[in-house]
């Protein structure tokens, strides 16, 4: 990564008007022994969110109330639709790291109650509700710690922070943590204020889908190595609970900051290029062809995103892109298509030799311009030319 600072833009991540959590009371319990043929129980009894509803409710997989079919021999065996109403929703997992905060937030978030053993039996339905009431209110730091931009959720650190406390308080323990336990979650928007040279201005070029993807190495590797800025974990690393060499650090928030830039505040709904031109057809029915020039193609792509604004109030990203790309691949065809002919016109190089002297025996054999031009498929000046090549006179371009 380049050390090159750039002026850095003022930028702050609107957060999630969230709904307000509501919890759906829990009526029943189902019964933790196994009907015969099915599985072991084990840990069946989750907690659900719904990001989008605020619903906050209590789940329970009857994976261990429905006969194993024999033909599963693997978990890879169940049909999907059968393991998402086992388990739905995304796992919110206790060491959660890069792999969620890069990924948009889920719709629904899931988390397992550590019950069923000794100490600590399957939830009853007091015990249920009560845990509902009980984690609540981190449900709702959960959602009220969201980032949005452009109409995505992305995560923050204080949304990090509540979910790892409902991980803390669906566990066994039932004990949420200090918040310096935490410190490791830190916002991408603090770090490229004290780090200016981790802003990559160059992203804001990129189609949505490419941004996303950029944004993920940065989630990745911020602070990891030399070429990710590693005095950034000097400042915002934690140090390792086992005394051992190195640094925790989480970043979050990447996507929704480039975001938050790209769009600038425009309340239009953004749209990949390729995306939309998937239904709009733009490129197959314009005039770019492989002889277009960089100024005709600019000017095409400056038209194209007005005329989506005006017409569909729509934000075109990643035009550009896709513009140079369809002339790119035009080019290609036409470089692959000149092998072709190319090869094609040196295996017909030897037959416009041959005929040459072919249609000079004919000549000396005494045959008339005319017959010898229909049989070689020239003209009769070109034989009558070559009759009189001779006499100091030009060959015809058509036999030279």
């Amino acid at each position: 990564m380049s050390d090159q600072t750039v002026p850095v833009p003022q930028v702050k991540a609107a957060t999630y008007q969230a709904p307000r959590v509501t919890i759906t009371p829990v009526q029943s319990v189902i019964p933790s022994e196994p009907v015969a043929g099915a599985h072991a129980p084990g840990g069946y009894q989750n907690v659900l969110l719904n990001t989008r509803t605020g619903e906050l409710s209590f789940h329970e997989s009857t994976e261990h109330r429905e006969p194993w079919n024999p033909r599963w021999k693997a978990v890879n065996d169940v049909p999907k639709e059968t393991w998402n109403r086992w388990h739905p929703g995304t796992p919110y997992l206790p060491g959660s790291g890069p792999h969620m905060w890069f990924q948009p937030v889920p719709d629904l978030l899931s988390w397992h109650v550590d019950s069923g053993f000794t100490g600590h039996p399957y939830l009853d339905v007091e015990d249920a509700n009560a845990l509902l009431e009980l984690i609540a209110p981190y449900a709702q730091e959960l959602l009220d710690g969201f980032f949005e931009a452009g109409g995505e959720l992305d995560w923050s650190a204080a949304s990090a922070r509540a979910g790892r406390q409902l991980c803390r308080l669906t566990s066994r323990h039932r004990e949420a943590a200090r918040s310096e336990v935490d410190a490791d979650l830190v916002d991408f928007a603090r770090i490229v204020e004290q780090f200016p040279q981790v802003y990559r201005p160059e992203l804001l070029g990129l189609s949505l889908d490419k941004l996303a993807e950029e944004c993920e190495y940065q989630t990745r590797f911020i602070g990891s190595n030399e070429h990710w800025y590693p005095e950034v974990k000097d400042v915002f690393g934690t140090p390792y609970r086992d005394g051992s060499a190195g640094k925790y650090l989480q970043v979050l928030g990447v996507r929704s900051w480039y975001r938050t830039v790209l769009l600038q505040g425009d309340p239009r709904p953004a749209r990949d290029f390729g995306d939309w031109d998937a239904e709009q057809r733009r490129l197959d029915a314009s005039s770019i062809t492989s002889e277009t020039t960089d100024a005709e193609l600019d000017r095409w792509i400056r038209d194209e995103e007005l005329r989506a604004a005006q017409q569909q109030g729509v934000r075109l990203f990643g035009t550009k892109d896709a513009a140079y790309n369809h002339r790119a691949r035009l080019r290609e065809q036409d470089w692959d298509r000149l092998a072709v002919v190319g090869a094609e016109c040196a295996r017909l190089e030897k037959y416009l030799a041959e005929r040459r002297q072919l249609v000079t025996r004919a000549i000396s054999w005494g045959y008339g311009d005319s017959d010898i031009a229909g049989r070689a498929r020239v003209s009769r000046q070109a034989v009558h030319k070559l009759s009189k090549k001779a006499d100091g006179q030009a060959d015809d371009p058509e036999l030279a």
